[in-house]
Parts: C-alpha cells; structure tokens; sequence
C-alpha cells in the first residue's frame, strides 16, 4: 500500500523511452536517474518507508498498452510526466494519458498532475489537459553548447538540477500529505503547510533563463513566509489579449509585483516581435496600478546594454544584494495600507534639485512652507548609502514632488523621474502632484523630452511667483 491513503501508488512517470536512453554505456538513463533521486528525497520528506513511485522500464513503446500499465495507472495517486519533444510524439504516451485523465477528470486543477520539462518544447504543442500547467523546467540553455541541454546531463549532482529535485520533490510530497490526511490518517509535521489561500499575494514575473534560480529562491522564500506566489498558470503565448486578460486577473490579487532584471531580453513572444517577456510584463503590472519592485545585480555593466528600451527598465531596477530585495518584497507583501491623510491635514513635498541648485530648492522650500506646505530636500551630506535611503523615504512618503530645473541639465531632470517612477510605483497611497519647477536662469532650457501623464510645468525662470505655481498646490490639496 502507498503513502497516500486507498492507492497502490503514489506516484505513475509517464515517460518517452527515447529520453531514458543514457549518454554513456553503464549509466542510469536521465529518467532512472530523476525518479531514484525523487523515490529518496520524498521518502525522507515524508519520513516513511511506504512512498510508492511506479515506473515501466520494460517496454520499447511500440507494443500496445497492457492491463498491468491500466491497472497501474487506476492505482496511482498523482502522475508525473516528463515532457520532451519524444514525449510529444510517443503514442505510448498519449495512450498513458489519456487513461489517467480519464481517470481523475477534472483533478489536474486539484494538483495531482506533475508536469517536468526535460527539453524546451513548444507550449502550443503541449496536450491542452497541461496547457495552463507551470510545471518544472529541467532544462537549461547552454552557452557553451550553444543549445539546451536536460539539467543533470552530464553531472546528477549540478546545484540547479539538484534545486529542482528538491522542488519537485516538495510539491509531490506535499500533494500526497494532503491526499492523505483528506482521508483520516496522520500525517507526519514534516512538510511546511502551505500558506492560506486567503493570504498576501505577490506576483513573481516569470525572469529570462540566466536568473530563472533566483526566481526559483525568491519563491521559496515568499512560500516559507506564508505569502501565496502567482501566477501558478502558463498564460496564452500567441495572442498579446489573452495573455494580458490572464495576467491582470493575478495582478488583482497580488500586493505587489516583483521582478528580477538581467542584461538578457528574453526571448521573442509570437505575438510580440519588438518588445520582449520582461517589459511586457512590466508596462502590465504598471498598467494595472500594482506597486512594482525591480531588481538587478549591482555588477551589472548598465553601458553594455544596447537596447535603450531594455537598459531603461533596467535603470528603474533595485541594484542591490539578492537577500536585501527579497526582505523588500516580504515588507511590501505584508505592509499595512496607510491611512489617508485628512483634508485638513498639511501636505507634504519633496523638493528634489542637484547640488548647484540646492540654494534655489530651499529658497523654493521655504515659499511653499508659506502657505502651509511643509517641505523637504535631499541630503547635503552622509554616506552613499543614507543618501540613498533619504531619498526613497521622501520619493515613499511625500505628497507631491518638485524637480527643480534651474542651473541642472536636462538629462538629470530625465534620470531622477525615471528613478522615481520605479520608488513611485510602489506606494499604497497615489503621489498627488508631480511638476518641474523651472527656475532662473531666465534662458531657453533644454527640451525635457518627455510626455508624462500629469506632469506639471512650472514657469519661474524669473523667480518664485504664487500664480505659477497655484497649480501644483491645488493638485496637492485636492
């Protein structure tokens, strides 16, 4: 009897044969070598003896499906299938599946299908039962090779194989847990509980290939804090509509919309020739008001990238250290909302200039404290690191904010709004005003070059007038 309570199995593999055939006379096949590893991890998971992983490792695939295969597949709780190219085109294993969703029906939404990726296939072609499936990617593109490559192949014991034996073999055995506690049976402690479905939600976006570990730990460490992690489906990949419909209703659940950043573009979509997986999925997370955090290594060489529109999104990112962003996602998951301000309550404004037009900002500031706003301007001295912190406390909490394009060129200007915009994005509470404040001197400035919603443009080139900037105060107080 297995683990799971009234199956004989535990778990049925559903495999091409081609894909077990091992790469040196002697070895174990990539499959045999998989299913050794999960029958061992699950077990100590579990902490019992009775796990129960079926799998045929006699047939050729060309014979037809036999009463034992039947029965096996009638007997066995979950099914893990290794997708493949040879998957695909293996009658055997259409055979195999379509007798275990016969079977279960409509229980692939309740978790009982596992699907591992050994090869990149293409999603259109994966049977529709798995089609919306996340499933687990045990392939990687090799650089060296100049393909992909199964993860595991040549060495069984490399890190990002082993992380998703571990992976897999969590989900297996937490799936089985609940089968079979749903039937009256302890279950050991063992296995974290899954976090409430009624709980945070973070949206992780789906990252390029070369940062798909990080994801992969980002996610562990979101699930291990009880924070739900989308999406847990594979959205529409030929119609831009569809995969924008699916996304948004994820993004209506999540807090916050987290999303790791490389030099890599990622690969074309059909239906996106120009723009490519990141910044799709971020201009939809920013499109739907989610509060957005970005982050990239601070080795990134930000010259190197030639795509402007791919090194502006990286410009927006959170260079820091990989433990420092995940605490920023788990606070912005579990923040409290703030209480709005009331109507009669002073507003507050950033008054952020570069150094040479410091004397102008707190001039700027001090007229504004005049009619009852209170003011703020960035740090003149301090570490790099408390400079830093100053200003995303300001850009986080203030009511309106005020570039002052006096002595300044325009490419800061250029640079500081589209900083903000990333710090800007994740408030709970809208920034009420937005403007640049162009001061003396009275000379022609460069074109800004930008067309953003609701900026505000502050004619003071002459010097601070109440008139010129009435605007911006009523946007603050309305």
């Amino acid at each position: 009897m297995a683990y799971a309570a009234g199956w004989e199995h535990d778990v049925f593999v559903s495999y091409a044969h081609l894909d077990n055939i091992p790469m040196n006379p002697g070895e174990l096949g990539w499959v045999d070598e998989l299913a050794e590893k999960l029958q061992t991890e699950v077990s100590q998971r579990l902490g019992t003896k009775d796990f129960r992983l079926w799998i045929d490792r006699g047939l050729d695939g060309n014979h037809p499906i036999t009463p034992d295969i039947v029965r096996a597949i009638q007997q066995s709780a979950t099914l893990l299938v290794i997708m493949s190219p040879c998957y695909l085109n293996s009658e055997w294993c259409a055979k195999e599946r379509a007798a275990f969703l016969n079977l279960i029906g409509d229980r692939v939404a309740e978790g009982r299908v596992f699907v591992a990726f050994a090869r990149n296939v293409d999603r259109a072609q994966v049977p529709k039962e798995f089609g919306d499936l996340v499933g687990f990617q045990f392939w990687i593109d090799d650089r060296d090779a100049g393909t992909d490559r199964p993860l595991g192949m040549p060495d069984s014991t490399e890190k990002a194989y082993i992380s998703k034996v571990l992976q897999l073999s969590h989900d297996l055995g937490a799936q089985l847990s609940q089968l079979r506690s749903s039937a009256g049976q302890d279950v050991k402690p063992y296995l974290p509980t899954p976090p409430p479905s009624d709980g945070p939600y973070v949206f992780v976006a789906r990252t390029t290939d070369d940062l798909e570990e990080r994801e992969d730990e980002l996610k562990g460490y979101l699930s291990q804090s009880k924070i739900n992690v989308l999406p847990q489906t594979w959205y529409p990949q030929t119609d831009r509509s569809a995969f924008e419909a699916a996304m948004r209703q994820d993004l209506e659940r999540c807090k916050v919309f987290a999303q790791l950043l490389s030099t890599s573009r990622g690969k074309e979509l059909g239906f996106l020739p120009i723009s490519r997986p990141p910044r799709l999925q971020y201009d939809i997370a920013l499109a739907a008001g989610t509060p957005v955090r970005q982050w990239r290594d601070r080795a990134v060489d930000l010259d190197g990238v030639k795509d402007p529109d791919h090194r502006t999104l990286l410009e927006s990112a959170q260079a820091s250290g990989f433990e420092e962003f995940k605490r920023a996602v788990l606070d912005e998951a579990v923040r409290v909302p703030e209480t709005p301000r009331t109507a009669s309550a002073n507003v507050m404004v950033f008054v952020n200039a570069e150094s040479a037009d410091r004397e102008l900002a707190e001039a700027v500031g001090k007229a504004l404290m005049e009619q009852d706003v209170e003011c703020y301007w960035p740090l003149a001295s301090g570490t790099p690191e408390a400079v830093r912190r100053d200003l995303e406390e300001n850009l986080g909490t203030c009511d309106g904010v005020l570039l002052i394009y006096g002595a300044s060129g325009a490419d800061w200007i250029r640079n500081q709004l589209r900083q903000g915009r990333k710090i800007i994005s994740q408030r709970t509470r809208p920034l009420a005003a937005l403007a640049v404040y162009e001061g003396p001197p009275p000379t022609v400035k460069e074109d800004l070059s930008v067309a953003i919603p609701k900026l505000i443009r502050l004619d003071c080139r002459n010097g601070f007038a109440a008139d010129a900037i009435k605007p911006f105060i009523q946007s603050l107080r309305s």
